[in-house]
């Protein structure tokens, strides 16, 4: 069903908003209006321009939150008073400080420290150079150059070197590399350097900090590295015990930051004036006593209601509420489209005829359960109404399967178990196709029904009487059904009869247009091209009748399906006999098994997707226009870290 809804009106003093909106506003489920779009003729009304100054706040509180591996989760079920932000920000930026301070002095350590492991990974390949590394840097002639290269590069180094002005002696290698220092002239430095250049040798600069004999600067370093790391992770636990053991008051500051924050938006729908407020929106039926309750803790804001139909600014919108059975089938009417606030909701009718018609279709105790069980098992990992909706539908399925007597395929097995005669579809093809016929009937005089109650409620006289789907066109079909009847039954139909229920609906579809201008009482009643208005009027009239014919006819498809249903089943144990006669029965098993899986996965598929056909083309065409405005009340936006 459609909830009742409310239109609101609410002004105040302009120093009261934040707190009005987060004590008595937020708590509640209230769709907001643009004021600015209703009152923008109101004159000394203006929107908020106001900067946010809660963004960067909540911004800076997360931050302190990551310092202490924290994240900070708004809680709108916590109890919260109001801080404006001049005391909220000298606070926040308090605890900032602190935590600066902190990190100025790690972060200077940091670079001591990055820099020193530096120097280690120069010194580590030459460790055992048994040369102060400082003397190298005195050579008046000669230049020096340390690196890698690839070990086979470095023996294809030993052919040229003996026949230049080059030393070059390996310092250590790995399984892939050689670390290497080569001395040469400094006159000669140009040529050598291309050489090994040629070579892909890698120069490593060394630094001139370091000095003397390099195991024992490494162990220097290593000591220096080891007391800087455990400075470093001294200051960064003093910032997360600092932060831990301010924790619960920085949570508190994030509740009311988050807070006003995400109710800053309130502002973009709200207009002002130079000191008060004003907002407009809807209010559902349900939260209306519980927010009048809460207005008395503010005399100081007014709040006008109005009732749906009283209000001509806005178009309410479309809030469902159904038990907990027939919500899981909510998503399958809004695939199709929203309600009217004014229209008929359609889950309850959809629930009910879809499992019908599923069920009919697809009917199989063994297999029903199989969909039931997939269906309770995804519902229970995401919580998504498709798996609620499996488990209805087997269950229909389970349903329909007892009548019909099959498990697994098996059309005798339930019989003999449970001593009772189930309906053979094969044995009753004519009567199934028929009853098939027969529901499809009933449900399009039922949807023909829920339009004509549509347009009583929409005040629209002419789309109640006149239209295909309305009063008119409900008498010509039941006319056209009943003179069906009559010559199945070879019962005489007077002439008299046809003309008034059938001929004259008939003529009133076809003035459709015309009387719909005459009760509104409009200066032209037909339009100026009244040829092109005929000629458009017939081919909507035979595409009443062939609309009418057609969408009748669609509803064998249930019984057709039943008997594929049976029939794909016939084909997999005709199958089963024979490879358990030329082979063995375990195959036989197996080839029934996978008939099974591939009936279920790829015959379930289909039946459901035409089920919803039915309910979509058939049903929903002839009363559901789907043109409503789903209900969103405001919401704090929860941030996604």
């Amino acid at each position: 069903m459609i909830e009742k809804m409310h239109f609101v009106n609410i002004v105040g003093p302009l120093k009261s908003f934040d707190t009005f909106v987060i004590q008595s506003f937020i708590p509640h489920e209230i769709q907001l209006e643009n004021a600015y779009n209703i009152l923008h003729s109101v004159k000394g009304l203006f929107k908020f321009d106001d900067e946010n100054p809660y963004q960067k706040l909540e911004e800076k509180v997360n931050k302190l939150g990551e310092v202490a591996d924290v994240v900070f989760e708004y809680d709108d079920t916590a109890p919260v008073g109001i801080m404006p932000v001049h005391m909220l920000e000298p606070e926040i930026e308090g605890y900032e400080r602190q935590i600066e301070t902190i990190k100025h002095i790690s972060s200077s350590l940091r670079e001591d420290l990055e820099y020193k492991i530096q120097l280690r990974n120069q010194i580590i390949p030459i460790q055992n150079l048994d040369v102060k590394v400082n003397e190298l840097f005195d050579f008046d002639y000669m230049k020096f150059r340390f690196g890698s290269m690839a070990i086979d590069n470095f023996k294809k180094l030993q052919d040229y070197i003996e026949a230049m002005d080059v030393i070059a002696f390996e310092v250590s290698r790995t399984d892939k590399l050689v670390y290497l220092f080569y001395f040469t002239p400094r006159t000669k430095k140009f040529n050598i350097d291309s050489l090994f250049a040629s070579l892909y040798f890698t120069r490593i600069r060394l630094s001139n900090d370091i000095k003397g004999y390099p195991k024992q600067t490494l162990e220097k370093l290593n000591e220096e590295i080891e007391e800087l790391t455990l400075r470093v992770e001294e200051l960064d636990q003093q910032s997360k015990s600092y932060i831990q053991k301010h924790i619960k008051r920085i949570q508190e500051l994030y509740t009311y930051v988050a807070q006003l924050n995400g109710t800053f938006d309130v502002r973009s729908m709200a207009v002002r004036s130079k000191d008060a407020f004003y907002m407009t929106g809807w209010v559902a039926d349900s939260e209306l006593a519980a927010f009048k309750e809460k207005m008395d803790a503010f005399p100081s804001v007014t709040c006008v209601f109005e009732d749906d139909d009283t209000n001509k600014n806005s178009r309410p919108p479309t809030k469902l509420r159904n038990n907990w059975f027939f919500k899981p089938f909510e998503p399958v009417v809004k695939m199709y489209g929203t309600p009217s606030y004014n229209e008929f909701d359609p889950t309850v009718f959809v629930a009910i005829t879809y499992m019908l018609m599923f069920g009919g279709m697809f009917g199989d105790v063994g297999q029903g359960l199989v969909i039931s069980l997939i269906g309770y098992l995804l519902y229970r990992r995401s919580q998504n109404a498709l798996g609620q909706v499996m488990i209805y539908l087997g269950g229909a399925s389970v349903f329909f399967g007892f009548i019909y007597g099959s498990f697994f395929g098996d059309d005798h097995l339930l019989g003999n178990l449970l001593n009772y005669k189930p309906i053979n579809s094969m044995e009753n093809m004519m009567e199934m196709l028929g009853s098939a016929i027969v529901l499809g009937v009933v449900l399009i005089l039922i949807v023909m029904l829920i339009n004509i109650r549509n347009a009583y409620k929409q005040k629209n006289i002419a789309k109640m009487l006149f239209d295909r789907n309305g009063v008119a066109g409900l008498i010509f079909y039941l006319a056209v059904l009943g003179i069906t009847l009559s010559v199945v039954l070879n019962v005489d139909v007077h002439p008299l009869v046809v003309i008034l229920f059938v001929v004259a609906p008939l003529v009133l579809i076809f003035l459709a247009h015309p009387l719909d201008n005459w009760i509104q009482k409009k200066e032209h009643i037909f339009p100026q091209d009244k040829g092109s208005y005929i000629i458009e009027a017939v081919f909507e009239l035979v595409e009443t009748l062939l609309a009418f014919l057609s969408n009748t006819i669609s509803f064998m498809r249930v019984g057709a399906f039943a008997l594929n249903h049976v029939g794909f089943f016939l084909v997999f144990k005709i199958l089963s006999e024979m490879v358990s006669k030329t082979d063995n029965s375990i195959n036989g098993v197996l080839v029934m098994f996978f008939g099974n899986i591939l009936i279920l996965g790829l015959e379930g598929l289909i039946v459901g997707i035409q089920g919803i056909r039915l309910e979509y083309y058939e049903l929903f065409s002839r009363f559901f226009e789907g043109e409503g405005t789903e209900f969103k009340p405001f919401t704090i936006k929860k941030i996604i870290k």
